[in-house]
């Protein structure tokens, strides 16, 4: 079942000391991808010491720290050492994931699809791979 505005995508998130494999929703409004912080600490990030701090859609203020994640991959396109913020991710947060039927500790950033060479296409609820232009 496609849910209209909603984008699901498959990431796999590698660090130095395992994965995590998932749906995950895509956030269109957001710059970073986030990840709860336990998640990040049981994949193994790289912390950067940079705090950060964002607002969700629904108005959660999340903060947390930058970190490098070794491997992001999005729709099996790899992406090798990508920043996200982790963050403690609330149960409210949590349980309006689990809703949405995504991971309820991962969500993917414009950012980070664009990086990937996806555009979300809110007609389908998944992303679309676009030609990469370097000028």
């Amino acid at each position: 079942m496609v849910s209209l505005g909603i984008v699901r995508a498959k990431v796999v998130l590698r660090g130095s000391k395992g994965s995590r494999e998932g749906a995950a929703l895509v956030d269109t409004g957001a710059a970073m991808t986030v990840v709860d912080r336990d998640v990040a600490d049981a994949v193994g990030v790289m912390y950067t010491g940079k705090r950060r701090t964002l607002m969700s859609a629904t108005g959660h203020r999340l903060e947390g720290e930058v970190a490098i994640v070794r491997e992001l991959s999005i729709e099996e396109e790899v992406l090798d050492y990508e920043k996200v913020l982790a963050v403690r991710l609330s149960e409210e947060v949590k349980k309006a994931l689990r809703k949405l039927d995504v991971d309820d500790s991962i969500i993917i950033g414009i950012t980070t699809v664009e990086l990937a060479g996806f555009i979300p296409d809110t007609n389908t609820g998944k992303l679309r791979k676009i030609e990469t232009f370097f000028f």
